[in-house]
């Protein structure tokens, strides 16, 4: 923070304050005239960093303030502030401490002039004449937490966390545990390490503090992993507030348990604050691509509000989390607000993609047909994408075709390739699917495949994926291994996305014909590491350990064989020495 931004600071609170006392007696006008003067004269200085001239303006400033039975407690504090400000630069700090008993004789309540003083004692090092500031200060404010806060806070900026401990406790013991102070005392507690008595002052302190979630927050999340539970216990604690629950599911998301944050405000109460939460939860969710949770705080969202936006967001969701049931089953559901073309508009391209996912192409096409007179040329293009992938899925590339004509999806690199995949044109299908930022498996699949091999045309290759993207694994690793002998240096890479569609029984042949037959292809000690983790998990330590042996000794520069070793070494470490 700069000493012009303090200062910019100071000159607004000092016109505050002028305000705020304009009319009061004529004496304190004249004392406000005055000491306005002063006050210009000293952030001019300072802003010229004549600190001996900045210092003596605030001096004239506080004795003007100073008027007996008339004094100014707003212009005080900001000479007081001031002055520390200045003589701190300056190195002169000690000759704050005069300054401040002076005016603490004459105010022996006055906060500003406690903590400066306090303050001021403590950076010194003056630790006993800190103590005994500490308790004059105490002794005036009663059972006011105040005291006891700063030094607190003044102890842990110094790193004595011991010392604060015995000051809180002192406060909890004299003013009741928790309260005011409980904000100091979990954040004392995260200095400490002490994770679930930090966790309990937090929940105790949001009660009447919710501005410390942040701290909350940035102090709980660093806690270590066999801490968490019992911080989650005590947040979950009945009964369920909305604070520590909300504090709760920022700290699962910062320790990434997206699905934890869920339930952790799930339970709440349905009230509009909840609501809210969980509506900021969807956005966020829906941020970190945390697809599922995302579904299920919108839907909670829907059951609450019944409103289209929700509607829409929570299928949204369950379509990208790969639940293309449930984004139809919440499509389906009536929602309030807005008329049927605004519905129409929001929900119809879900739909669409919802059917063609779940295999239901041809309502997907009646969906669309039935709209299409209402619908202008560009949504009509863009609900055609949806449905030409969904008709190349099913295998129907000629109604897939026809989807195409009149939209613009010959130049989209996903669907191009993915034709030319399927038809079996491996040249078309190679240099559009590189260009496509596709996220769908088999066409990522489909990419390491093309990089193989030097084929420009196959028509079983490209049934092999669309199999595949019918989600039909046993089929496509047949055609995949049946394959393998005609596609050249090709054949280890079918072969190895066979073996990873299939079981692990039905894999082993086919690792040990790579291993075998295709012993110099980067798919070989991927295959002897995919074996001998199967053998491990059967309870044949032997027989891993041969495979993983095999993997360090053939390609031991392999990107597999730090795995390789540590896998080695873990089942060493199980077999009995004789």
């Amino acid at each position: 923070m700069t000493n012009r931004w303090r200062r910019g600071l100071w000159r607004g609170w000092w016109a505050i304050s002028v305000g705020v006392h304009a009319g009061t007696a004529a004496a304190s006008a004249r004392a406000q005239g005055a000491g306005g003067d002063a006050l210009q004269r000293a952030m001019e200085a300072e802003d010229a960093s004549d600190r001996a001239r900045a210092a003596a303006a605030y001096k004239d400033v506080l004795q003007q303030a100073l008027v007996v039975g008339s004094t100014d407690g707003n212009r005080i504090a900001i000479a007081l502030l001031g002055l520390e400000r200045v003589w701190a630069e300056a190195g002169a700090l000690d000759s704050m401490v005069p300054v401040a008993r002076r005016v603490l004789q004459l105010r022996p309540t006055d906060p500003t002039a406690h903590t400066v003083h306090l303050r001021t004692l403590v950076t010194l090092g003056r630790d006993d004449e800190a103590r005994a500031a500490f308790t004059m200060w105490r002794r005036v404010t009663g059972t006011d937490g105040a005291p006891y806060r700063e030094y607190a806070r003044l102890l842990m900026q110094q790193g004595r966390a011991l010392a604060a401990d015995s000051l809180l406790s002192d406060a909890a013991r004299l003013l009741g545990a928790g309260g005011a102070l409980s904000g100091e005392t979990a954040q004392l507690h995260v200095s400490l390490g002490r994770w679930q008595a930090a966790a309990l002052a937090f929940r105790d302190a949001l009660q009447d503090q919710p501005w410390l979630e942040t701290a909350a927050l940035f102090g709980l999340q660093r806690a270590p992993v066999a801490a968490r539970d019992s911080i989650r216990g005590v947040l979950l604690a009945d009964p369920p507030r909305l604070l520590p629950r909300r504090l709760l599911a920022s700290l699962e998301f910062a320790w990434s348990e997206p699905r934890r944050a869920w339930q952790a405000i799930a339970t709440l109460p349905a009230d509009d604050s909840a609501t809210a939460s969980w509506r900021t939860f969807g956005e966020r969710a829906e941020m970190n691509e945390s697809w599922l949770v995302a579904r299920d705080a919108w839907t909670a969202v829907f059951e609450r509000t019944n409103d289209l936006e929700s509607q829409r967001r929570a299928a949204e969701a369950a379509l990208r989390a790969g639940d293309a049931a449930g984004a139809l089953a919440l499509l389906a559901r009536r929602s309030k607000g807005g008329d049927d073309a605004a519905r129409r508009r929001a929900l119809l391209p879900i739909e669409i993609a919802a059917l063609g996912e779940v295999g239901r192409v041809a309502d997907a096409q009646r969906a669309l047909d039935a709209e299409r007179a209402r619908l202008d040329d560009g949504t009509r293009a863009a609900l055609a994408r949806p449905l030409v992938g969904a008709w190349l899925r099913a295998g129907d590339l000629a109604r897939a075709k026809v989807a195409m004509d009149g939209t613009d999806l010959a130049d989209d690199d996903e669907i191009a390739g993915a034709l030319a995949l399927y038809e079996g044109d491996l040249v078309t299908a190679r240099k559009r699917l590189v260009r496509a930022a596709t996220q769908r498996p088999e066409l990522v699949d489909a990419l390491g495949i093309l990089a193989r091999t030097r084929l420009d045309q196959s028509l079983g290759i490209g049934q092999a994926f669309q199999l595949l993207a019918k989600r039909d694994s046993a089929g496509a690793a047949a055609r995949f291994t049946r394959l393998a002998d005609s596609v050249g240096t090709a054949a280890p890479a079918l072969l190895a996305q066979a073996a990873r569609l299939s079981s692990a029984t039905a894999a082993m042949p086919l690792w040990a014909r790579i291993v075998q037959d295709h012993a110099k292809s980067p798919e070989a000690p991927e295959s002897l590491l995919a074996w001998a983790r199967v053998l491990r998990d059967r309870g044949d330590t032997a027989g891993a350990m041969a495979r993983l042996e095999q993997l360090l000794i053939g390609y031991s520069d392999s990107a597999l064989a730090p795995q390789a070793r540590r896998e080695l070494e873990r089942l060493k470490g199980t077999v009995p020495p004789r």
